[in-house]
């Protein structure tokens, strides 16, 4: 079995036909069916129903898809620690964030011709990972203070650090075609009146501790989340071109802000979110890492 059978298969798996797989993958329908057919045979299973109306994956083949997805992944890891790069690099995770986005094109103004930069985005645990890892030298998060405990056990069996930055409260983003553009603020009541778009979600999202910061006025269940993704340029598309809202952190400053897109504060919502960066133990960082940090800092 080779790679590359398994990430043909993932490619016809996520986008439902041998045709549209072919054309990410920049080549043939035939070459498609050629790898997915030595790999059927490999193993001696099918993994996919041929009907007249295209193909659905079998019960088999869902599972071959989870572990070929772990497998996937890790090669990915793997193969991100590879220093192709004789220059000088910073790498670094973060949880998907506009501002971070622009704050990385001003390091790529200052100090692009000294460094190859290398930005992840991800959810808690995957950010704790690649630090962990060496995949990133340093990684940017937040936690709910009432998880602080819980993510001290991660960084600990890790050997990581976490130094707080700020404390902040969630917020609302809207766009200039959603009812509530023209409002500065919102209540917990009304929060299930909206429609959202959910990003990466783990144990430590955001949207876990409404319930306990709006004192029980609105639970998670409640709330419409007409879209989920964890495209960061779909989340800024919907926020821009419809009525759809999403959850964030009250981090937005002028300076990079861009897309029209506005914060809606929640009344009455106190800080309960830590921002802060993860480096292992006995890391120091560097010229590129400091810059990143003072900035970030100074943002925040």
């Amino acid at each position: 079995m080779e790679l590359k059978q398994l990430e043909f298969f993932a490619a016809v798996c996520d986008r439902g036909s041998f045709n549209q797989a072919a054309e990410c993958l920049y080549t043939t329908q035939p070459n498609v069916s050629k790898v997915i057919n030595s790999l059927e045979q490999e193993l001696g299973r099918k993994l996919f129903e041929r009907t007249s109306r295209g193909i659905r994956i079998t019960p088999y083949g869902q599972t071959v898809r989870e572990y070929a997805g772990i497998i996937l992944h890790n090669a990915g890891l793997i193969n991100s620690m590879a220093d192709r790069n004789q220059g000088k690099k910073f790498t670094l995770s973060t949880y998907p964030s506009n501002m971070i986005s622009r704050m990385l094109t001003e390091f790529y103004s200052e100090l692009g011709d000294e460094y190859v930069l290398e930005h992840q985005e991800g959810e808690m645990e995957a950010i704790c990972d690649r630090v962990a890892a060496g995949i990133s030298e340093i990684g940017i998060v937040y936690v709910a203070q009432k998880q602080l405990k819980t993510f001290g056990h991660i960084l600990y069996h890790k050997k990581l650090r976490f130094e707080p930055l700020a404390e902040r409260e969630a917020c609302v983003y809207v766009g200039p075609n959603h009812p509530r553009y023209g409002d500065d603020s919102i209540d917990f009541s009304e929060l299930p009146t909206l429609k959202y778009v959910r990003g990466m979600r783990d144990f430590f999202s955001m949207e876990h501790h409404l319930d306990h910061v709006s004192l029980g006025a609105v639970g998670m269940e409640e709330l419409d989340f007409a879209v989920c993704t964890n495209s960061d340029h779909l989340t800024m598309n919907l926020l821009k071109y419809t009525d759809i809202a999403s959850f964030g952190i009250n981090l937005m400053i002028p300076k990079y802000s861009q897309h029209d897109v506005k914060v809606l504060k929640i009344k009455n919502c106190e800080p309960f979110l830590t921002v802060g960066w993860i480096y292992p133990e006995g890391y120091k960082p560097g010229r590129a890492a400091r810059w990143f940090l003072d900035k970030f800092k100074s943002s925040i």
